[in-house]
């Protein structure tokens, strides 16, 4: 019974995990979906990426990024954004706020970095640089109950 039980709890586990990462909803997981499930998981289990700005800025979570490496954001559109975001010290919990965000703290610095934005909608950009043309979803969960910053990107 117990087993029963566990197995029931698993696949409960399971359908939410492709809830929430499934973007497409077409019942499987894509190279990049699955990337950002496991992104979301090392950040859980590393706990390097959650952290408390201080005071009046509210809790500013990161998942899937790795500060305890060299962070180049004149290469990497990914270490660019982080950067920016974490100088910023706090984060938009709605989509609506991600684009305001946005286009108030970063999108300027990430430019000057070389990195083009080419337009922003609620919590999801999309830039051009050397590397190429990505969308990117930047908040987890935005208008949900525990959002945090992300890199969700794909090939435009």
């Amino acid at each position: 019974m117990a087993v029963t039980a566990a197995a029931g709890a698993v696949q409960q586990l399971a359908d939410s995990l492709m809830n929430r990462f499934d973007a497409n909803n077409d019942g499987q997981l894509s190279k990049e979906e699955f990337s950002g499930l496991l992104g979301e998981l090392m950040g859980s289990l590393k706990n390097s990426g959650s952290f408390n700005q201080g005071e009046g800025s509210g809790n500013v979570k990161f998942e899937g990024f790795d500060f305890g490496r060299a962070q180049d954001p004149q290469k990497s559109a990914k270490d660019a954004f982080a950067k920016i975001a974490r100088e910023v010290g706090s984060m938009p919990l709605t989509k609506s706020e991600a684009e305001t965000w946005f286009n108030t703290h970063v999108k300027g610095a990430f430019e000057q970095l070389g990195h083009k934005v080419n337009w922003v909608e609620g919590d999801k950009f999309q830039f051009t640089n050397w590397q190429g043309t990505y969308t990117v979803d930047f908040v987890r969960g935005a208008d949900g109950p525990d959002p945090a910053f992300w890199w969700g990107a794909d090939p435009a």
